[in-house]
């Protein structure tokens, strides 16, 4: 993998499981800088699409 990847191993009891109502995995999500969810379960050309938006402000 080409990104950080961490777990606690806590599997569905994990917290922020929780509060980003993560129901299956993969889940992506794509936060700002105070941690809103500005896009989520994107893929692909659309994964891409936003990113460089995001990167591009």
């Amino acid at each position: 993998m080409t990104w950080t990847h961490v777990s606690n191993l806590k599997f569905w009891d994990e917290p922020i499981a929780a509060q980003y109502h993560v129901e299956s995995i993969p889940a992506t999500f794509i936060l700002d800088a105070s941690g809103k969810v500005v896009a989520q379960d994107l893929r692909g050309p659309e994964l891409r699409a936003k990113v460089l938006e995001l990167l591009a402000k």
